[in-house]
């Protein structure tokens, strides 16, 4: 409630989007004033008084260009922020009482911008690092390594506490055409920090970790549990096979990187979750203009 009466109207939205973006006030973008003419009315811009540029608060954002109002964004976003379990476009679409297809471009574009934040650090320390598959099953086809549904590498940080306790703490994932030695070489060094110490089950693509900076600890399954060997990395595969089939159903592998980068922020704030609508809206102010077509390739 206190969401609703603070967004009540198109213009509370702009001006709490202005705060956010520029907490000194709103500057020229030309010429760096900050004395504007009033807001016209028939479209989102204010005149530089010095000038005369028409700076529109929304460039250079997701919202740039936008025919759906800043109301509707930020309950998408709201949504978005405080259900753990993510949000459908279907649903989002009823939510909203938009088309279809407008929500799932309003979606896609907040994963761009949150897959865009998350990129700005690395996984250090402790980490375990696995795979998946995601996809359905080839019927009378088998399952694991050797099947034909997509492959995600996974990683997740852990802190060691007392007591030889162990605590997760942030994950990366990244869709995959194969699991090989270049493919994992690539990842850690692109997702995980040199010098960190990484924990896997021994698959034979692994070893070579030692080669390029990293530390191996290696655990071999064989007769264990995999979930014992390797305790966090499974409990995440765990919780993200929850949030594919029960809010999406299932994915193909065309956009799955997008769903795997709103898991991973999601997850990565799961202790912020106070924070995470504000925390959202900066990462979609940060994120440059993305064209439907970036969002359809």
């Amino acid at each position: 409630m206190n969401f609703f009466s603070t967004f009540s109207s198109e213009e509370a939205c702009e001006r709490y989007l202005m705060k956010m973006r520029w907490p000194d006030g709103m500057p020229c973008l030309r010429c760096g004033g900050k004395e504007f003419y009033p807001r016209l009315k028939d479209r989102r811009a204010y005149q530089c008084r010095s000038c005369r540029f028409f700076n529109r608060p929304t460039a250079g954002t997701i919202f740039h260009r936008t025919r759906t109002s800043l109301q509707h964004w930020f309950v998408a976003l709201f949504l978005c922020s405080f259900d753990k379990r993510g949000l459908s476009a279907l649903l989002l679409s009823e939510q909203l009482g938009v088309r279809y297809e407008n929500a799932w471009a309003m979606l896609q574009r907040v994963r761009h911008a949150m897959a865009k934040r998350d990129k700005q650090y690395k996984l250090s320390g402790y980490v375990e690092m696995d795979e998946m598959f995601v996809g359905a099953p080839t019927e009378a086809k088998k399952r694991g390594r050797g099947t034909e549904k997509t492959p995600v590498l996974v990683a997740v940080s852990y802190v060691q506490g007392k007591d030889d306790e162990e605590y997760m703490g942030f994950a990366k994932m990244r869709s995959v055409k194969t699991i090989d030695a270049p493919t994992v070489i690539l990842f850690a060094k692109d997702l995980i920090e040199l010098g960190s110490t990484v924990r896997t089950d021994g698959l034979s693509v692994f070893p070579s970790l030692e080669e390029h900076g990293f530390i191996h600890d290696r655990n071999p399954v064989k007769k264990r549990k995999a979930h014992v060997v390797l305790p966090h990395v499974h409990t995440y595969i765990s919780n993200l096979k929850a949030f594919v089939q029960g809010t999406h159903h299932g994915l193909d592998e065309t956009h799955l990187q997008q769903y795997l980068d709103e898991f991973c922020y999601r997850f990565n704030r799961r202790r912020h979750r106070h924070e995470m609508f504000d925390r959202l809206l900066l990462a979609c102010l940060e994120k440059e203009e993305t064209p439907l077509s970036a969002l359809t390739g």
